[in-house]
């Protein structure tokens, strides 16, 4: 075989592979499509966002806080973001050091983590700024871990939390006491003579009794 046929040879090597490829690429490239083509007909139907316990509540929430807007199933990152924590040490973007980099790294894959975390109930002024987050347990028990997750990421934001049933609906100036840091004249009374507020956080505790998240 001299060199002129052994080049040859390998160009049609070269070739055929090469064609071989593109055509794998191509039916894969098909296959993709078919996966990704929007079907004529959804395996899907509509479904109520609340359900009967929920909408008690909803209810109840949407009476108690009737200068408010109580929000249905709002993603937790939703309505939080972030701290700039460049701007809180007074330095540019920049020339941030490798710890702050990594840190950022660090609370974007929590973020991330948090993206599907929600609560039933989201209370926010007209203007949409967020005050309080009520969680309803379902047929699938809130769990200790859960709720304290939802408590630690929500005080360090400012938003009050707690969790209630339709068996056991809260009392209007508890909740606005605890949203809003409303306090009634009467409570106001009882702390100028008594003095402290427990007997808010009695109310608090007697509202929420009977909801404890499952360990």
């Amino acid at each position: 075989m001299n060199a002129s046929t052994a080049i040859a040879a390998g160009l049609s090597f070269v070739l055929g592979a090469t064609l071989a490829a593109l055509a794998w690429a191509w039916r894969l490239r098909l296959k993709s499509r078919a996966k990704a083509a929007v079907p004529q007909r959804w395996p899907l139907r509509a479904r109520a966002i609340v359900n009967g316990n929920e909408r008690e509540v909803w209810q109840a929430l949407q009476a108690i806080f009737h200068d408010h807007v109580v929000l249905v199933k709002t993603p937790i990152p939703r309505f939080t973001r972030l701290r700039d924590t460049d701007k809180a040490k007074g330095r540019d973007a920049p020339g941030r050091d490798k710890a702050g980099a990594l840190a950022q790294l660090k609370s974007e894959q929590w973020l991330e983590k948090l993206s599907s975390l929600h609560t039933t109930f989201t209370v926010c002024t007209r203007e949409g700024k967020v005050v309080g987050c009520v969680d309803v347990p379902g047929q699938l028990a809130l769990t200790q871990a859960s709720r304290e997750l939802k408590e630690s990421l929500l005080l360090e934001c400012g938003i009050a939390y707690t969790v209630v049933n339709a068996f056991n609906l809260p009392d209007a100036g508890v909740m606005r006491e605890l949203f809003l840091g409303e306090v009634p004249p009467a409570r106001q009374e009882q702390q100028a003579t008594r003095g402290g507020d427990s007997e808010f956080h009695a109310d608090l505790a007697a509202f929420t009794k009977g909801v404890q998240p499952a360990r």
